[in-house]
């Protein structure tokens, strides 16, 4: 879509300051940026599973933490694969007779695993052996006396207190739900506007931060507290290091840090919260390797952080999940934060 004088305006504000903060006399300066502490290095790649072969366009990837497992939604295949915390093969259930095309995967603490399929009208519920056992849907609500209406789901989120975040496709709209899947409220779309353009993911941090990327709309980014205030908006379709593309999926780390990933520009760039970017990795290192080569990216299609621990990259035409290491650095040896402002 073409940018709108306000929208850009809106980006570069709020880049330091939250919405609705009042006018000062003078400028603000902005808040200092916490230091990330990592230096992110290529490892390793997965390429298929224990037994059922490579993979076809893996598009979905969740770490789930108590069980210390990785899950892969390998779309192709109509599988979901899942592996240890050294990325080796445990098992896999799905194929043509279950899943038609699995584009997102989410395993809770119970042992119960989720897929968002291909036809987006429901959330598919396995028990731990890959056996289908029942189905969530979402209903957003309407006017008064009017049923309401399932979601067409887009992305999902769930976060630690069982709160569900559902986008619609239909309508391009998002909403929270209880662990029921009672709505609770609309996460409000950009300002001066009804809705988003096109919401490609949802992500919620451990301290109840949600994020959500349009993947056309701008600002690209839009950041709410847990009530569903909109805090934070940043991003442009435009050249710049900083800016996007094709915001594809996004995630939280432990400390905080949201790292966002660009389907076309083949990189992942990690910010704070407010918008200032802090590093980025991935890309193209030459045109020989064309995304191939490691610590390259091929049309990376989602992402997941494990706590203190490593990076996946789920890629969808480089056939590969791959494994990027962050190594601490010492804090009086690291690199200050980049920001917009030098």
């Amino acid at each position: 879509m073409g940018r709108s004088a306000s929208s850009l305006l809106l980006a570069g504000v709020l880049l330091a300051s939250p919405l609705g903060a009042q006018k000062s006399s003078s400028p603000a300066r902005p808040a200092p940026a916490p230091t990330y502490a990592w230096v992110i290095e290529p490892e390793d790649a997965l390429w298929g599973h224990l037994s059922e072969g490579a993979f076809r366009e893996p598009i979905g990837v969740f770490w789930e933490p108590a069980a210390q497992e990785l899950y892969v939604a390998d779309s192709k295949n109509g599988r979901i694969g899942i592996f240890d915390a050294e990325g080796t093969p445990v098992f896999s259930f799905g194929g043509a007779a279950v899943l038609i095309e699995p584009r997102a995967v989410l395993a809770l603490t119970d042992g119960t695993i989720h897929v968002l399929d291909g036809d987006r009208t429901e959330l598919r519920r396995f028990n731990y052996r890959g056996e289908p056992t029942s189905s969530l849907t979402f209903a957003a609500p309407l006017a008064a006396g009017r049923d309401p209406v399932p979601l067409l789901i887009s992305a999902i989120a769930r976060d630690e207190s069982g709160r569900w975040y559902v986008a619609d496709r239909n309508t391009n709209r998002a909403w929270v739900f209880d662990a029921r899947l009672e709505p609770l409220f609309e996460l409000p779309p950009p300002i001066e506007k009804s809705r988003f353009e096109a919401i490609s993911d949802i992500a919620v941090s451990n301290e109840g931060l949600v994020a959500i990327s349009d993947q056309r709309g701008e600002p690209v980014i839009h950041v709410y507290d847990k009530s569903g205030k909109m805090l934070y908006a940043f991003g442009e379709h435009d050249i710049g290091l900083d800016n996007f593309t094709a915001a594809i999926s996004l995630t939280f780390d432990e400390s905080g840090f949201l790292y966002v990933v660009d389907l076309l520009r083949h990189d992942v760039k990690v910010f704070t919260p407010a918008g200032r970017m802090v590093t980025r990795f991935g890309g193209w290192f030459s045109p020989e390797t064309r995304g191939r080569a490691p610590g390259e990216l091929l049309y990376p299609a989602d992402i997941t952080v494990v706590p203190d621990g490593p990076i996946w990259v789920a890629e969808r035409f480089g056939q590969r999940v791959q494994k990027f290491q962050r190594k601490r650095v010492d804090a009086a040896n690291a690199a200050p934060t980049r920001t917009r402002d030098g």
